[in-house]
């Protein structure tokens, strides 16, 4: 997790942040094996790919951890901000600042 909020919640700029860090990880990983993420996710998640070096079996299950984290990272976001969208709608108008104020800690569920 990033910043310093206690495991059960995060803002949203931390789940951004937590977004853009998986991607960059993902970046990483598609970088270091020559395969995007979606076609690594089809052979690891078939049970396809077959290399005994301890190293890059750790790799694979970090890869796909990394992607089930920032799939729930939007999946919080997307939630939250529907719902302070939603909320704001009913105003005359929408003001990104008021939107960054209304932030507030999100609460993460099982899986995160």
């Amino acid at each position: 997790m990033m910043g310093g909020m206690p495991m059960e919640q995060m803002t949203l700029a931390e789940i951004v942040q937590d977004i853009h860090a998986m991607d960059e990880e993902l970046w990483h990983y598609e970088s270091r094996y020559g395969l995007r993420t979606r076609y690594f996710l089809e052979l690891y998640e078939a049970g396809q790919l077959h290399d005994e070096d301890t190293l890059q079996t750790r790799d694979y299950s970090d890869w796909a951890a990394c992607y089930e984290i920032k799939q729930h990272r939007e999946q919080l976001y997307e939630a939250a901000v529907r719902e302070i969208l939603k909320k704001a709608s009913k105003q005359s108008g929408i003001s990104l600042s008021d939107l960054k104020r209304a932030w507030r800690p999100v609460p993460l569920s099982a899986g995160a």
